[in-house]
């Protein structure tokens, strides 16, 4: 079996974890960020399994495939956009959030349409994994500005901001490179062995999340 379907099972397998463990602590108190949490794990379960057939299609079966990959990858992005606005729903960065939203969604969508209209190569998570690292970015110059009194490796978003931070930094330069990589058949190794790059980093964000799900059996001030 080729490597990066071993990674992609093993990822899927890291996802169900994730998902039995919020089930696990679903009955305890959590912040209200969680809600998008919780459907960004089940559309990453929903994307494993359409990878899987992604992997196996061809024609029109595989195009809306890749349709039904892009517009989950989108609702992903909405859901950590949306953890970011409520985690910094106190800070003066709000408006930028909103505005930085507005232009990220919009741009999506636009690449999305282009990559499904034309034979155009460039993935739309170049343009999501920017913004998150914006928004991680806001949230680490929150912290810095108020001087929390929180224990950041007992805190529950600071798991899942890392997290997020880890996979924006690696998927965005991988991002970069997919559309210098020429699609013929002797680069298709190479493409596997990015797209297991990109696997791999997405995993350790589900560690993170669980990680985050931990934090909660000593929960601090929420």
């Amino acid at each position: 079996m080729k490597l990066h379907y071993i990674i992609v099972l093993f990822g899927t397998g890291i996802i169900i974890i994730t998902l039995f463990t919020a089930f696990a602590f679903a009955k305890n108190e959590k912040p209200g960020f969680y809600k998008y949490i919780i459907i960004y794990i089940f559309l990453g379960l929903f994307l494993s399994i359409n990878t899987y057939f992604n992997s196996t299609s061809i024609g029109l079966i595989s195009k809306i495939s890749r349709f039904f990959q892009e517009f989950m990858l989108l609702v992903q992005f909405l859901m950590l956009s949306l953890f970011f606005g409520d985690l910094l729903n106190k800070s003066k960065f709000i408006k930028k959030i909103r505005i930085l939203f507005s232009l990220s969604i919009l741009l999506n969508i636009t690449l999305i349409v282009a990559l499904l209209s034309t034979n155009v190569d460039i993935k739309p998570s170049i343009i999501s994994s920017l913004f998150l690292l914006i928004y991680s970015f806001f949230y680490i110059k929150d912290l810095m500005n108020n001087k929390p009194t929180l224990i950041l490796v007992k805190s529950p978003a600071f798991w899942i901001v890392m997290g997020t931070f880890f996979h924006s930094c690696v998927i965005f330069p991988v991002c970069a490179l997919v559309p210098f990589i020429p699609k013929n058949d002797e680069y298709i190794s190479l493409r596997n062995q990015i797209f297991s790059i990109f696997n791999i980093s997405l995993i350790v964000l589900y560690l993170f999340i669980i990680k985050s799900y931990l934090c909660l059996k000593h929960p601090q001030n929420l």
